[in-house]
């Protein structure tokens, strides 16, 4: 036999207690995706507020600078 295919013996008790914490990691790994999905739908609806702010906040600038023109460039 090559080292690759010795028997290794463990204990029962043990291999029970790897079999529970490979199942706890497994369901916290679960739950991070989770997590991480929540974060991303919110970092994209916030990602669309911020552009339809910056949008608004671009119109009002340019009526502003409309209205300026308006009250103060002389008139001919």
């Amino acid at each position: 036999m090559s080292e690759n295919n010795i028997p290794v013996f463990v204990k029962v008790e043990e291999y029970k207690d790897v079999i529970d914490i490979m199942k706890v990691l497994k369901e916290k790994v679960k739950e991070a995706n989770v997590i991480l999905g929540d974060i991303n739908k919110l970092k994209n609806e916030e990602d669309a507020e911020l552009e339809l702010w910056s949008k608004n906040l671009t119109d009002v600038n340019s009526k502003l600078e409309f209205i300026d023109k308006l009250l103060f460039e002389p008139k001919f």
